[in-house]
């Protein structure tokens, strides 16, 4: 027998979120999926999987924000060396 595969859109509707945290997911490899074409299509035993791990997901950040955090933190690590 042959595995059901869900959209993005009717694993969001399980998972309870949104398409795009979905979609986010799988490209970041977070949430095992197959590639049909242009789309992503998931297993609902993998669903169920990362929907039990809390759900990971990959936000992104503000390379500029995260080099400003970087230098300050550099900064306090070099003023407290003697």
């Amino acid at each position: 027998m042959t595995e059901r595969l869900l959209s993005p859109v009717e694993a969001a509707e399980i998972a309870g979120c949104h398409k795009d945290t979905i979609r986010r997911a799988a490209h970041f490899g977070l949430l095992k999926s197959q590639k049909v074409g242009r789309a992503f299509a998931i297993s609902s035993d993998h669903l169920q999987e990362w929907i039990a791990a809390g759900m990971p997901n990959h936000r992104r950040k503000s390379t500029r924000k995260v080099k400003i955090e970087e230098q300050s933190l550099s900064d306090k690590e070099n003023s407290e060396e003697p």
